[in-house]
């Protein structure tokens, strides 16, 4: 009994350092404006002559399907909400491997141009990725969808 009394305590001293929260990346501030790691983050363009900028703009990853692929796609979203009929633009690129410019070519890299359930997918155009930092992806596109064509596109995402 006299053991029990002491093996407990020293047992307990030894586990309470294990108890301890390990610090990791949910201790780091996410890319929002004006936290001095990205000043800005948006989506605007120019369609059909008019200026157009997103309320909310992101960046994803997607793993790609096959089991044995180290490749990923990379898909940016901004959309805009007008007096209940949203607009949205976004993006896939296939194979996201880094800076560079991707020519619109479906269905490897998309575009598409949605006006609420409306969908325009871009014919031809380009996404140029132009810096791929630790906190942000900044880039620009220009795209013709059916009818629309999206001019002097430029976005700031959050790095996925």
């Amino acid at each position: 009994m006299k053991r029990l009394l002491f093996i407990i305590p020293i047992s307990f001293c030894l586990a309470l350092p294990a108890c301890k929260k390990a610090a990791g990346p949910a201790n780091l501030k996410s890319v929002q404006p004006n936290n001095n790691l990205d000043s800005t983050v948006l989506m605007t363009a120019t369609i059909n002559g008019q200026q157009w900028q997103a309320d909310s703009a992101y960046g994803y990853y997607v793993q790609n399907s096959a089991n044995d692929t180290s490749s990923k796609s990379l898909l940016i979203t901004g959309t805009r909400n007008n007096s209940g009929s949203p607009t949205t633009i976004t993006f896939n690129i296939y194979n996201y491997t880094g800076p560079k410019t991707y020519s619109i070519d479906p269905p490897v890299n998309t575009a598409a141009y949605y006006v609420g359930n409306l969908r325009n997918f871009g014919g031809s155009g380009h996404i140029t990725i132009s810096s791929d930092t630790a906190y942000a992806l900044k880039g620009s596109y220009t795209f013709i969808a059916g009818a629309d064509t999206i001019t002097s596109g430029v976005f700031n995402v959050a790095l996925p």
